[in-house]
């Protein structure tokens, strides 16, 4: 809890505000009325009743799948508390829960329920004559009941185990929490104003209101401005959040949570400097030099020692840096400085941006692979398809959890998925996927519209929380990346060196990236299925690649090169010796650019038209330009496969030739590859070719 609101209680009718909260929460979630005749008779009783009877649950038709899993002792809820307006919030806070599935009936019977019984004996104890739980402010509350917990030997932080990184955490235990949920409920209920108007937005509230972009697959519901010390900034900050918000012009959600932080900073400096001001007016120079001063200091005292601290600096200074300049149009033009914003930010005032080496893409080796893919029936089965769909499309994890009930379609015999990008802004962007990931999907998006319903998957997603806190909402990113991470751990899913490979989904990207460039993909075409906005960052894959083709070409230069001598025997060249870098330099660069692969090699004199054979291979022209009539083809099971070779190395050699601006060779080969795919075509039917049938015919009478 971090926002205090002071609420005029006085104009609240105790006796009946949380019987129409109640009966609220019951007609929003409500699946059947029977047995009871209407909601009334719902309502009265878990307004009324003061002793709640596990049988009742079960005659409800939300909760009669739970009842009958429940298998405990306990049998009742008893609201005992002497303070009736207490009782009434605990009834409506414990209605909401359940209704809207965030606590399924067995849940609530083992732990929440114990935690209110005690939670009532702390407010008769404590504070008996309240007229609401928000009577008190929070840190005081808070205080109180973590003292009452410890004297009465209930602890109040408690260890917890992540298996994933195999460290023991200490975190606040579920009794110690529950006071402070319990409370922002009852906020809730009471602040009736604006969200604009708060101090901490909730996506989950502004979203049913206007038209804002935000991921669902996250848990970052919140903007918090009240960290911002001084309430004129802080006032001048929600205005300019909100009209950058509506306006979505590259300001998203997580884009305002990162730069409130810093923008926060920034202005609790400046109070800090000048505790009377009002506005930003008087800013100058020396405020910023401060400023930076400070940033460096704040860095080194709060961040890791292998953070990279220049990238929290810079993107700091640049959050600040925009919100300074933009003060004169979003309707801020009283905070305006003075100065002009060139002279209060100076270009050198960010620290540079260090370019990554191409070799740092953070993709996942074949090794690691192998080994994923060996054990992925032990990964949780929720997470499997994930997995194949990232894998098989190279979609960010927010577009792959995105994926709705339309998102697979069927073009001319050939599957794709179709969605949204989101970070891109592409709309009905296309992959094309393989028949076995289509068959995936398909049951997929047929469990969804089984288990679907208005309430429970309003945005149609295919991977969906039907119940809980994060009902209708997709799976959360970083619960994916941990179920993957605990297989690593479980299973030993380690690098080459022996090391305990940690997963991020976005190494899926990466990965499919690259195998689509190492299997011959046009740069272009994997720009064109990445959905990336320009080239540049498919140009970092290309290079990666290019630089693992070099890597293995030099070892296999440095692991021996040999030679023809005149008999066309072979021999080893300096077998003692090092080669020359400059002879690997131009042995690399002839190979990279003017090599055509065939079906014996890679031929080096193809494209500069210093082959005859090239357009004329002798067998299909030693007969004054026709094939050789003793020539037989279709007769071996394996001339498919080489004139599949022919092809496809022709093809190449007429692509490259274009691409080198060869239009005389490109055209020369476009007819030897005319006459290959006819001679393909024919004997891929079964058919077989041989040029002397007609002597044989006249021979044999025929």
């Amino acid at each position: 809890m971090t926002e205090q609101y002071i609420f005029n209680y006085t104009t609240y009718d105790y006796n009946n505000i949380f019987r129409e909260h109640i009966s609220k929460v019951i007609q929003e979630n409500l699946v059947d009325v029977s047995p009871f005749n209407h909601i009334d008779e719902i309502t009265n009783y878990f307004a009324d009743m003061d002793i709640w009877n596990i049988r009742t649950f079960g005659t409800i038709s939300n909760f009669i799948n739970d009842y009958q899993k429940y298998n405990g002792l306990k049998v009742n809820i008893k609201f005992k508390t002497q303070n009736e307006n207490i009782k009434g919030e605990l009834k409506y806070f414990c209605v909401k829960k359940l209704f809207s599935t965030e606590w399924a009936v067995g849940t609530f019977m083992t732990g929440p329920s114990n935690y209110m019984t005690n939670l009532q004996t702390f407010i008769d104890e404590e504070f008996p004559n309240i007229k609401s739980i928000l009577s008190v402010e929070f840190p005081v509350l808070n205080d109180r009941w973590r003292s009452w917990l410890e004297k009465n030997n209930f602890k109040t932080i408690k260890n917890k185990l992540e298996e994933i990184s195999d460290k023991v955490y200490q975190i606040k235990s579920p009794i110690f929490m529950f006071l402070g949920r319990f409370y922002e409920a009852i906020s809730v209920v009471f602040d009736d104003r604006d969200e604009w108007e708060k101090d901490i937005w909730d996506i989950r509230i502004l979203i049913n209101r206007y038209d804002i972009e935000y991921n669902p697959s996250k848990n970052d519901y919140l903007v918090n401005f009240s960290t911002i010390d001084n309430p004129y900034f802080r006032e001048a900050v929600k205005s300019y959040f909100k009209q950058r918000i509506l306006a979505q012009n590259n300001f998203s959600w997580s884009t305002a949570r990162t730069y409130v932080g810093s923008i926060g900073k920034f202005l609790n400096y400046v109070s800090d400097k000048e505790p009377t001001w009002k506005d930003l007016k008087m800013l100058s120079r020396q405020h910023i030099e401060g400023y930076i001063h400070w940033l460096s200091g704040y860095v080194k005292s709060h961040h890791r020692k292998d953070a990279n601290s220049n990238r929290y600096k810079r993107h700091s200074l640049t959050a600040v840096n925009q919100f300074v300049r933009d003060l004169h149009f979003y309707n801020n033009s009283h905070m305006t400085p003075n100065l002009p914003v060139d002279l209060l930010f100076l270009p050198g005032d960010k620290p540079r941006k260090v370019k990554k080496s191409h070799e740092t893409i953070d993709y996942i080796p074949e090794f690691v692979l192998e080994q994923l893919f060996k054990n992925i029936e032990y990964l949780h089965k929720e997470v499997q398809p994930i997995v194949w769909i990232a894998f098989k499309t190279g979609l960010r994890i927010s577009d792959v959890l995105g994926l709705k009930q339309n998102c697979l379609v069927l073009l001319n015999g050939k599957y794709s998925i179709v969605t949204d990008i989101e970070k891109t802004y592409v709309k009905g962007h296309m992959v094309p996927i393989d028949e076995e990931l289509a068959n995936i999907i398909a049951v997929l998006i047929d469990n969804a519209k089984k288990h679907s319903k208005k309430d429970n998957n309003p945005e149609d997603f295919i991977f969906v929380r039907y119940r809980g806190k994060r009902q209708g909402k997709a799976y959360e990113q970083g619960w994916v990346s941990d179920q993957l991470n605990l297989l690593a751990r479980r299973k030993n899913i380690t690098d080459e060196l022996g090391n305990l490979f940690h997963f991020k989904m976005h190494q899926f990207r990466h990965t499919y990236a690259i195998k689509l460039l190492n299997n011959g993909t046009d740069i272009f075409t994997v720009q064109e299925l990445l959905a990336h906005s320009s080239p540049e960052m498919t140009m970092v894959y290309a290079k990666l690649l290019d630089e693992t083709k070099r890597k293995a070409y030099e070892k296999a230069v440095t692991d021996g090169v040999f030679s023809f001598d005149l008999n066309g025997n072979m021999y080893e060249v300096n077998k003692d010796e090092e080669i020359p870098e400059e002879i690997k330099e131009m042995l690399w660069l002839n190979h990279k650019l003017t090599a055509i692969d065939n079906p014996y090699g890679s031929c080096r004199a193809r494209l500069n038209g210093n082959c005859p054979y090239a357009e004329e291979p002798p067998c299909l022209t030693c007969n004054g330009g026709s094939p050789c009539k003793d020539l037989a083809v279709g007769l071996s099971e394996m001339d498919v496969a080489k004139y599949e070779i022919h092809i496809q190395s022709t093809s190449k050699m007429v692509e490259v030739a274009k691409q080198y601006g060869r239009e005389e060779i490109a055209q020369k080969n476009q007819k030897n590859l005319d006459r290959l795919q006819d001679i393909y075509n024919t004997i891929k039917q079964g058919n077989i070719i041989f040029g002397r049938i007609e002597r044989i015919k006249r021979k044999q009478g025929v």
